[in-house]
């Protein structure tokens, strides 16, 4: 139909405009964070893309929900403004009709958004993960930084490399201290950089260590040929593992902090999916009202929703709800409201007001 082409025509500019604006504000943010991990030299360069890519897919699923309750209100404040939602209404196009003729572009988006929550940016992470941790490992020991303090373990390791020549890195100082508390101070004329055990170390030749206990009158001085001295800012093995769990594994596992993560994941799709439901009847307003008089309250009712999925998610994480009851009490609620605002938009307050009129007249 005409009516509903236009509808969805106008909704998608205005959800594409708030989408774009909202992603190029994070990717800039995003963007500066990487910028800064690269100029520590605690990410290589080349990563920085690729780091932006995976992150953003991450932030898709906060974008579209906003993207949606905000375009759609940009959307119909537009049409009230001009009078066009009335003359749509005055054709027997009502708010059921409209809500009718916007999920077409609601639902898909809102699936998406949950498919992005569920699978999408738990398989993002984990390849991220894998990818950081491969190109630190690798990077630690092809790009040793020369000329300044190098810290580790909390600065309980510190290092410091002069220079390095054709592979070769030399006046190299060493500062250790272990966690019993007693330290060792060690430097070496020249160091090379190997691997053993798929490890790589920096090694240390002709050097001299002194080690001892803060205090204690017990030190002792060792002239070594050559000493191994791990390189931080690698991965073990048994630490490599995928931080980010799948939902497949969320879902089979009865702790109650893996259920609150499955419960926030899931509502990313469905509170994409309320929002757009709530929009439709708040955007009604009278002609010429103004384009923005219901963003206020439009901008409360989504902090409030997305104040409310955490609180939710604390209680189940507490095991007092279950996985499907906090579904029900934090979706419930905006379900609710929804319902009251359509009711509200099609008249329903001036109806109550005027049986209780009649009612008082015949009392």
């Amino acid at each position: 139909m005409i009516l509903a082409r236009y509808l969805r025509r106008e909704a998608l500019i205005s959800i594409s405009a708030v989408a774009i604006v909202l992603m190029l504000i994070m990717a800039t943010n995003l963007l500066a964070r990487a910028l800064s991990l690269a100029a520590d030299g605690t990410l290589p360069a080349n990563l920085v893309p690729v780091l932006l890519g995976f992150n953003l897919v991450k932030m898709l699923m906060y974008v579209f929900p906003v993207a949606l309750f905000i375009g759609l209100m940009f959307a119909l404040g537009r049409l009230n403004r001009d009078s066009e939602q009335t003359i749509i209404r005055s054709s027997g196009f009502g708010l059921w009709r409209i809500t009718g003729a916007l999920l077409p572009v609601a639902v898909p988006l809102a699936l998406f958004t949950g498919w992005v929550s569920l699978f999408g940016w738990p398989m993002a992470e984990q390849a991220r993960d894998r990818m950081v941790e491969t190109a630190q490992s690798d990077y630690v020991g092809q790009q040793v930084p020369v000329g300044r303090f190098i810290e580790a373990n909390e600065g309980r390791l510190v290092a410091y490399v002069g220079g390095v020549e054709n592979g070769t890195h030399r006046r190299i100082f060493v500062f250790d201290e272990s966690e019993d508390g007693s330290v060792a101070v060690e430097s070496a004329p020249t160091g090379v950089i190997v691997e053993e055990d798929g490890q790589r170390y920096i090694a240390l030749q002709d050097g001299r260590r002194i080690g001892g206990a803060i205090g204690q009158s017990d030190w002792n001085r060792l002239d070594y040929e050559r000493h191994l001295i791990r390189l931080p800012g690698q991965v073990d093995e048994d630490d490599g593992q995928a931080t980010v769990r799948t939902s497949g594994e969320l879902w089979t596992s009865g702790r109650p902090d893996d259920r609150a993560d499955l419960f926030e994941r899931i509502s990313q799709g469905i509170i994409a999916l309320v929002l757009v439901l709530i929009a439709i009847p708040l955007a009604q307003a009278p002609p010429r009202s103004g384009r923005y008089g219901r963003l206020f309250w439009a901008f409360l009712i989504y902090a409030l929703y997305f104040n409310v999925i955490p609180l939710v998610s604390d209680q189940i994480e507490d095991d007092s709800v279950g996985l499907f009851g906090g579904l029900l009490i934090a979706h419930g609620l905006f379900l609710l409201l929804w319902g009251l605002l359509f009711w509200s938009a099609r008249g329903g307050w001036g109806r109550l007001k005027r049986q209780w009129m009649l009612r008082r007249e015949h009392a």
